[in-house]
């Protein structure tokens, strides 16, 4: 598992419930510390970048994509 903080490898065992990042000293629950990197990751696939100290990166532009689909609907 990673620090959602500072993105160091901190490995562990799964009866390890808490994350302590030597790096960074950062203490979090394990899951917390896995839902901030699911929320990390998922920000940067649309293009909005943390970080490794947390808030957003005003010096990457936002990715903006746009699509129309159209349907056709049909009474008859």
């Amino acid at each position: 598992m990673h620090c959602s903080n500072s993105g160091q490898k901190v490995p562990k065992t799964l009866s390890v419930r808490t994350n302590f990042c030597p790096k960074c000293k950062t203490v979090l629950d394990r899951d917390e510390n896995a839902a901030k990197n699911i929320l990390n990751k998922a920000l940067s696939e649309v293009g909005i970048i943390w970080p490794a100290c947390g808030g957003l990166d005003v010096g990457q532009p936002e990715k903006q994509e746009t699509f129309e689909t159209w349907v056709q609907l049909s009474l008859f």
